[in-house]
């Protein structure tokens, strides 16, 4: 199976949390499952370590290297603004600061075919709509 990571599950990963530790152990029991990731999660996760923690840093960022990193084209880029657009007009709205990267994020996992792996509720709403949107 292949996963798309979401960035509070790596945020979570590197503050050492058990559930975000289980929950990728986990998917890499199985030798067939492949994660990803994008630039924003790779740059959204490195961001929150202390700018004084530099073998935290530099640990952090080797084991996001493991991850296979996507890039975000013109098209999901297009195809994010354009959900969220469809999301807004059906009464959608997104909690926290960040609904640009949970759109960017889940229209990437999508363009790509994969799951999404996250703690974030608000991609239970995006899943439903999204069907309606396609």
């Amino acid at each position: 199976m292949r996963y798309f990571i979401d960035t509070n599950v790596i945020i979570d990963l590197l503050k050492n949390e058990k559930k975000a530790k289980d929950i990728i152990l986990s998917l890499l029991h199985d030798e067939q499952s492949e994660l990803y990731i994008n630039r924003i999660v790779l740059s959204e996760s490195l961001r929150t370590i202390r700018y004084k923690d530099t073998k935290k840093f530099q640990d952090a960022k080797s084991t996001l290297e493991l991850f296979t990193q996507l890039d975000i084209t013109p098209d999901i880029y297009q195809e994010s603004i354009e959900f969220s657009r469809f999301c807004i007009s059906k009464g959608v709205t997104l909690k926290g600061k960040c609904a640009l990267m949970d759109f960017l994020h889940f229209i990437t996992a999508k363009h790509y075919n994969l799951k999404i792996v996250t703690f974030d509720n608000d991609f239970e709403k995006l899943e439903t709509k999204y069907e309606e949107f396609k």
